[in-house]
């Protein structure tokens, strides 16, 4: 087995970590940076409750991210979050480590309208944004092409495998 699948999923024992993010702060990046500082391999947002005076969203089937300033209220954050540990890259070669993330946003206006799609960087904290993220200890995360999507999709492996390589059982 290389990776979960339905039929083969991968259990992970699992910690807690909380984080707040103060106002002006840029959400995703934060969140990658904390991931790569960590050396975390595979994470989800498990809740998340803030506000936000700016949103760079991509909705469904769009290619470019549309851009809303106000005052929003996060209704929703969820998503995966990993770091390809240095010296991981597929190619082989030693490279810093890099993070990934596929996170989606929900967030209500004043007069309690919700819009949401994929979150994309530029989102900034208005006055709070508190974060608890469960840190999958025993799995790895990374992103790779996927041919049936033809998008860069997740793929999960047992901790300590990456790339392509081979997991005996």
């Amino acid at each position: 087995m290389t990776r979960s699948e339905p039929a083969n999923p991968l259990y992970s024992q699992g910690r807690f970590v909380a984080l707040r993010l103060g106002p002006g702060d840029e959400v995703l990046g934060s969140l990658i940076d904390f991931v790569v500082a960590e050396g975390i391999a595979a994470a989800a947002i498990a809740s998340s409750v803030g506000s936000l005076t700016q949103a760079a969203i991509r909705f469904a089937n769009q290619p470019d991210a549309t851009w809303l300033e106000g005052h929003f209220e996060v209704v929703s954050l969820i998503g995966t979050l990993e770091c390809a540990a240095p010296g991981e890259a597929l190619n082989g070669a030693t490279e810093p480590a890099e993070g990934g993330a596929h996170v989606h946003l929900s967030i209500s206006d004043g007069d309690g309208r919700v819009i949401g799609g994929h979150m994309m960087l530029g989102c900034r904290v208005y006055t709070t944004l508190e974060i608890v993220l469960l840190v999958l200890d025993d799995v790895g995360f990374t992103r790779e092409h996927c041919d049936r999507s033809g998008y860069p999709e997740l793929v999960i492996r047992p901790a300590g495998h990456s790339g392509n390589q081979e997991v005996s059982e």
